[in-house]
């Protein structure tokens, strides 16, 4: 009698969190200027604690928009190849990054 086994691979969550950056934001700028992902890559925006109010806003292609406070979190996945500027909207000449997407 021979016994057949069936074995669905799952990503552990080392590997799903390797697919998502992460960005810390402070009062009026986002530590990274540039993040670099794949396709169907994600990036974690994160800020506590600001005097100042903050979103994570998309300027150019797809169109997101964060809650704004001065505490939170915003995660959006990427599924096209392009490079994004990303502002918020509070302070739009001083916080601006870029996300290349390959």
């Amino acid at each position: 009698m021979k016994i057949c086994v069936l074995v669905k691979e799952v990503p552990d969550a080392a590997v799903a969190l390797a697919r998502t950056k992460s960005v810390g934001m402070g009062d009026n700028y986002f530590f990274n200027g540039t993040v670099t992902i794949k396709k169907g890559s994600a990036v974690n925006w994160h800020w506590a604690n600001t005097q100042n109010l903050h979103n994570v806003v998309s300027k150019k292609g797809v169109k997101f928009h964060s809650k704004t406070g001065h505490s939170g979190s915003f995660t959006y996945t990427f599924r096209k190849k392009d490079t994004f500027t990303i502002i918020c909207t509070k302070h739009p000449s001083v916080m601006r990054m870029k996300v290349k997407v390959i």
